[in-house]
C-alpha cells in the first residue's frame, strides 16, 4: 500500500479533503480510509464537463456512505483564464469551510508528477526556486487563524497511484481536459514530464524533496503577518519579498521581480505593484506591505521623527493611518 506523508500531521486533527473524482483525489480519499484519517470532502462543480455533475454525485455518495460531509460549491460561469480564476474559486471556497467549522488541515491531491510539471513551467518561465516548488505541508492564515495546507502524496508517482487504483479496483473518473494542449501544464506534461518521470524518477523525487527543505527552511524565517512586513537585508532579498507579496494576496511577475533586483543595491528605493503592494528600501531594511493610497498629511515633528529612524516615505503614511505610530 501507498504510504502518505504527514499522518502524523493529521492524525486525531480535523480535515478537509479537496475532492474532484479524479484519479488523484480517489486514490487520497481511499487512502486516508485505510490509515485511519478522519475527513471531510469538499468539491467545486464548474459546469464547463458533462461529466461533472456525475462526479459530484460520486463524491456525495462516497461521504455519505462513509458518513462524511460533503460540501458542494457550483461555479460562476468563468468565460477568461480558466486556471487562474478556478484556482481562486475554489481555494475561497476552501477557505471559506475551514474558518467556518474551524479545519486544521486542508488536504490536496498533488503528486510528484504535478511538482515535475510545475517545476518544469516555472524554471523555463524564470522565476525564484521557491516558485519552482510545491510545498508538501505550509501554514496559512485566515483571520488570524492558522491551519495547514497539506500535500500527503507528494513524493508519490502517478504511476504508482494508478497501480493502486487498479489493485484495489477503484473507479475514478479522467478529466479529459487534461489532453487539451491549450492549457500549458498538458503541453509541459506530455512533451517533457513524462518521459522525464519514465526515466529519471526516483532522481526527481530526491531533487525535488531536497529543494522543498531548503525552501522551507528560508520561508519559515518569515514570519506571518497581515498587511505588512520588514526585514533585515541579505542574500535572499528576492526571495522574501516575493514571499511577502505573496503572503498579502499578489503575485509578482517576472518583470516586477526583475525590477526589485535590479534595485535591491541601492541605499533607498520605493516601488509599487498593482497600485497595492509597495516595496522598499531604507537603512539596509526592506518593508513590504498593502496601500490603499489614502492621503495622509504629516506634521513637521513627525517627518522629523521618521528621517532620524530612517523610516522609508510611504511606510511611516502606512504608519499613521494603521496607528502603528502616534504623536
Amino acid at each position: 500500500m501507498i504510504e502518505l506523508d504527514f499522518l502524523g500531521v493529521l492524525g486525531d486533527s480535523k480535515n478537509l479533503l479537496a475532492f474532484s473524482g479524479g484519479i488523484d483525489s480517489t486514490a487520497l480519499y481511499f487512502l486516508l480510509k485505510k490509515h485511519n484519517i478522519d475527513f471531510d470532502v469538499a468539491i467545486v462543480d464548474y459546469g464547463v464537463r458533462k461529466q461533472s455533475v456525475l462526479e459530484v454525485s460520486r463524491a456525495r455518495a462516497l461521504a455519505f456512505y462513509d458518513n462524511k460531509k460533503c460540501f458542494v460549491y457550483k461555479s460562476p460561469n468563468i468565460s477568461s483564464n480558466f486556471e487562474s480564476k478556478a484556482r481562486d474559486i475554489r481555494y475561497e471556497f476552501f477557505e471559506s469551510l475551514i474558518f467556518k467549522y474551524k479545519y486544521n488541515n486542508l488536504i490536496l491531491a498533488h503528486q510528484l508528477n504535478d511538482s515535475l510539471e510545475w517545476f518544469l513551467m516555472q524554471f523555463c518561465k524564470g522565476t525564484s526556486l521557491f516558485n519552482m516548488t510545491i510545498p508538501p505541508i505550509y501554514t496559512k492564515v485566515i483571520n488570524e487563524i492558522p491551519y495547514n495546507v497539506v500535500r500527503p502524496l507528494s513524493f508519490v508517482s502517478r504511476e504508482d497511484i494508478l497501480c493502486f487504483l487498479k489493485n484495489e479496483n477503484i473507479f475514478c473518473f479522467y478529466d479529459f481536459s487534461n489532453d487539451c494542449f491549450k492549457f500549458e501544464r498538458n503541453y509541459f506534461r506530455a512533451n517533457f514530464a513524462n518521459e522525464l518521470m519514465a526515466n529519471y524518477k526516483d532522481g526527481i523525487k530526491f531533487s525535488l524533496s531536497l529543494m522543498n527543505n531548503f525552501c522551507k527552511g528560508y520561508a519559515n524565517k518569515l514570519p506571518y503577518n497581515k498587511f505588512h512586513y520588514i526585514f533585515d537585508c541579505g542574500d535572499f532579498d528576492l526571495f522574501y519579498i516575493d514571499s511577502a507579496a505573496k503572503r498579502l494576496k499578489y503575485l509578482l511577475s517576472k518583470f516586477q521581480k526583475q525590477e526589485i533586483n535590479n534595485k535591491l543595491n541601492l541605499e533607498s528605493f520605493s516601488l509599487v505593484f498593482g497600485g497595492r503592494i509597495v516595496v522598499e528600501k531604507s537603512d539596509n531594511k526592506i518593508y513590504v506591505f498593502l496601500d490603499d493610497n489614502t492621503k495622509i498629511t504629516l506634521t513637521k515633528e513627525q517627518k522629523e521623527i521618521f528621517r532620524k529612524a530612517k523610516i522609508p516615505p510611504r511606510f511611516r503614511k502606512y504608519m499613521i493611518k494603521n496607528g502603528i505610530f502616534k504623536i
